[in-house]
């Protein structure tokens, strides 16, 4: 990924400063900003010529970016593919600093190697404005638009192995704009992602050395890594699913890692229970989730991968509707009228790691007499109290009642 320029950076902040958007992904699920300009040919060009009929892919660029150079190459298939009549792709070209000769050069040069024609509508960008109206700090930089001209997706950087992430997300966005896959949405959410999972061992001098535990090989060490990032990945493929269904459950970040030390070996952590996890475990995961499509890259000390998700979302809404969750979010005060503050800590505590319909729970610091909680669920309120009964506070004795303003009264003792 190259960075801009750094007077187009202080540009771009200049000029974000007044306006409501200061990075690109804050103008996903908003209307984009008017974009024209002229192509090398001095020809005008405009956004607004292609939103409202077919979706548009914006792409920022530099003749200096060699990254740059290969996604405009994967667009312009994608763009052969399909042709204009599904999509429109503009790519914003930034080297004004080294003038209008020297990127028509570069693009009569490109055009002739294998595989380098460039057909694409490019804007020539001469003083840095559509960078940084939009808020592009970073090369490349992809902007996905509905053909209602709402920004949909927002992909910084093109580096290796990226390429299968950004042209399925291009082409799910393409297909959104017929009936019939519309349909297929109803039923099935596809997810791109990526991500680095270490592998876990002891190093010297940066390098591999042996494992942690004498018996184990690298091998095994590698499938562990691979394990915590599958694990991670199919666990924000079920976050984004219930997001689509309206759902917030509550779910530490659990990005692969071995952040647990001892001296120069690196362990993988421990993660406790939440109502994300909890969820998950009541799944029927091969029946719910399916790998379309993947990449994984090892190095020496990590792996990255790469994954197209397809969940059933049926599949998930019925188990949503058999463990009484519901869309609509029910918000209780929680109050105990009898509990010492270690207690309270106990049933906060289990609140947090055991109750399957939390989305939130946070203090209330505005109350002085009394320790009160805010508590956010995924379900009804009366559900929520007969849930909460049943939390495991130890040897103690509990009591949860519903009162009046959908106030929760807690009791607890010996």
């Amino acid at each position: 990924m190259r960075r801009l320029p750094l007077a187009m950076v202080v540009l771009a902040l200049v000029l974000a400063a007044g306006t409501a958007h200061a990075a690109p992904r804050d103008l996903i699920g908003k209307k984009v900003p008017p974009v024209s300009g002229k192509q090398p040919s001095g020809a005008p060009i405009s956004l607004e010529a292609y939103t409202g009929k077919v979706p548009v892919i914006l792409t920022f660029w530099s003749i200096y970016c060699k990254s740059c150079t290969e996604e405009m190459s994967a667009l312009q298939k994608l763009f052969d593919k399909y042709g204009a009549g599904k999509m429109a792709v503009v790519a914003v070209n930034e080297d004004g600093d080294v003038g209008l000769t020297r990127v028509r050069a570069f693009i009569d040069r490109f055009g002739a190697t294998a595989g380098g024609k460039l057909s694409l509508p490019i804007l020539f960008d001469e003083k840095g404005e559509v960078f940084a109206r939009l808020g592009v700090l970073h090369m490349p930089t992809l902007i996905y638009i509905d053909k209602d001209g709402i920004v949909r997706e927002v992909i910084e950087g093109f580096d290796n192995g990226r390429e299968l992430s950004v042209v399925s997300a291009i082409e799910k966005l393409i297909a959104s704009a017929s009936p019939a896959p519309l349909k297929e949405v109803e039923s099935e959410a596809v997810f791109d992602f990526d991500v680095v999972s270490p592998i876990c061992g002891k190093y010297r001098d940066g390098k591999w050395f042996q494992p942690i535990d004498l018996d184990e090989s690298r091998a095994d060490s590698v499938a562990r890594s691979r394990s915590q990032g599958e694990d991670y990945l199919r666990r924000e493929a079920i976050r984004r699913a219930l997001a689509r269904l309206g759902v917030t459950l509550s779910g530490e970040e659990r990005t692969p890692t071995c952040y647990v030390r001892y001296g120069l070996e690196l362990r993988t952590p421990q993660y406790r229970r939440d109502a994300l996890e909890q969820f998950i475990e009541r799944l029927n995961l091969p029946r719910v989730i399916e790998v379309v499509n993947q990449e994984t890259i090892e190095r020496d000390r990590d792996m990255q991968l790469f994954r197209r998700i397809k969940v059933l979302l049926p599949a998930v809404r019925e188990q949503l509707d058999a463990d009484g969750f519901t869309v609509t979010k029910s918000t209780l005060r929680i109050r105990f009228a009898r509990a010492t503050q270690i207690e309270e800590k106990t049933f906060i505590e289990s609140a947090t790691n055991d109750y399957p319909y939390l989305s939130s729970i946070k203090a209330d610091r505005t109350t002085r007499d009394r320790s009160e909680y805010i508590l956010v669920s995924n379900t009804t309120a009366e559900k929520a109290a007969e849930k909460l009964r049943t939390l495991n506070v130890g040897p103690r004795k509990l009591s949860v009642d519903l009162l009046g303003g959908d106030i929760v009264e807690v009791s607890m003792w010996r």
